[in-house]
């Protein structure tokens, strides 16, 4: 059963009870992410994010893990483009202490500064390592290369010149900024009582300041843009990206069944076709991003440096004839996929508790499973042709790769492979 409480001061609490389990998974949600930085606060969302676990009035760092420890749950955050998460997973028996760990993070964090310094050095190594990875690496090229001039296409880890300049104050400007009662959602799923959730909560977020989203600008999404870091690796790792959907847009469910045909898994037509039927990759699949005013769709494979050529082809006659390949076989496949997934992860109190949050921040509401599915079940194979047709123009196309590669003709490729 869900429960949605809008409190005076805007902070939204949202529950799902779930009679048959013994666990509780809670996220506080704040919408705000690495999108609303300035530019010299490159990697400030997710910084803060680490701070909070650096010592609170009440708790140690020390203290914080081992009673986390000692009840079996996990406490853990993340930093999005668009929102930064602080959740816990525990027994019921536990909930007290998960909420009270959660509160002494996001109100009474000490922003010490010799812990700062030394998080700086462990954020600078999280920034070494993604520049060692080259297939996560790629993923942050490919946004770039669609907002070249926008936060969202920045590296949420931010860069090493921005990172060794934070301090205190500026931790807590954006958090003045940001971390505002109306842009807070709290979402809970498992064994949790909605009364209980709110009379915990609605007392202990008092001194958070008020305040809304403010609109941002929307960003213009750059169009035909090759971006190569050269790398001396064993494969080359690849983008393709495109201007995608915004998260309100109604044609989500037509979008969800479209990733799932190109490369949603092992049955997609890219998988398919450059892996099973010519041996090019070991991996390839798509994905897409949503946000506010924007979005991204994405193909990514990684193949050897004498595949380059052959790999880039067969993405763009997939794209290019996609029309001709979508049957009503092909279809039904994605729906069933689909559901599947969608049904199957609702096993995870975890999944529910994202679940929720998202519904809220997305829509401002709370949409049931079963109308999802519903809406997903209800679209036509024109509907997706179309939609493909739109966002799959060789004009809208950009490519990012990583690796052994110093340029490729891809102007010379849209034209010869789709137009």
């Amino acid at each position: 059963m869900y429960h949605r409480t809008l409190l005076p001061n805007g902070v939204r609490i949202i529950s799902e009870h779930i009679p048959y389990v013994r666990s509780i998974s809670l996220g506080l949600w704040f919408e705000a992410g690495s999108r609303d930085e300035l530019l010299e606060e490159r990697g400030l969302a997710h910084f803060i994010e680490h701070m909070l676990f650096k010592g609170t009035e009440r708790y140690s760092a020390r203290d914080m893990a081992e009673l986390m420890d000692q009840c079996g749950g996990h406490l853990n955050a993340f930093t999005g483009k668009e929102h930064t998460c602080y959740f816990a997973r525990v027994l019921d028996e536990d909930y007290p202490i998960a909420v009270d760990l959660l509160h002494q993070m996001l109100v009474h964090s000490l922003f010490d500064e010799a812990e700062i310094t030394k998080e700086q050095g462990v954020v600078l190594e999280e920034l070494n390592m993604a520049e060692d990875e080259p297939d996560e690496l790629v993923h942050d090229l490919v946004s770039e290369a669609l907002w070249p001039d926008h936060p969202l296409g920045r590296n949420i880890l931010g860069a090493k010149e921005t990172v060794l300049k934070f301090d205190r104050r500026k931790i807590l400007d954006f958090m003045a900024r940001n971390y505002t009662t109306g842009r807070l959602v709290i979402a809970c799923a498992g064994s949790v009582d909605h009364e209980r959730l709110v009379d915990e909560f609605a007392r202990r977020f008092e001194s958070l300041p008020t305040g809304k989203l403010e609109p941002k600008t929307v960003p213009e999404p750059a169009r035909g843009r090759v971006l190569i870091k050269e790398r001396d690796t064993e494969q080359v790792y690849l983008c393709v990206g495109m201007p995608a959907l915004t998260r309100h847009d109604l044609r989500k469910p037509a979008l969800y069944l479209l990733d799932s045909i190109v490369g949603g898994g092992v049955s997609s037509l890219l998988f398919q076709e450059l892996r099973e039927e010519r041996g090019l990759v070991y991996n390839t699949y798509s994905y897409h991003s949503s946000y506010r005013d924007t979005g991204l769709f994405s193909i990514y494979a990684s193949f050897s440096r004498q595949h380059l050529d052959a790999v880039l082809s067969v993405i763009l006659e997939q794209l290019g004839g996609i029309g001709s390949r979508i049957n009503d076989e092909v279809l039904e496949r994605a729906k069933g996929q689909f559901v599947g997934n969608l049904m199957l992860s609702l096993e995870s109190m975890s999944n529910r508790m994202t679940n929720l949050a998202k519904n809220e921040i997305n829509y401002g509401r709370i949409v049931p499973v079963d109308e999802l599915a519903a809406a997903v079940q209800r679209v036509t194979k024109d509907e997706i042709i179309e939609l493909a047709e739109a966002l799959f123009r060789p004009s809208n196309l950009s490519v990012a790769a990583v690796g052994p590669v110093d340029h490729i003709a891809w102007g010379d490729l849209c034209c010869r492979k789709i137009c």
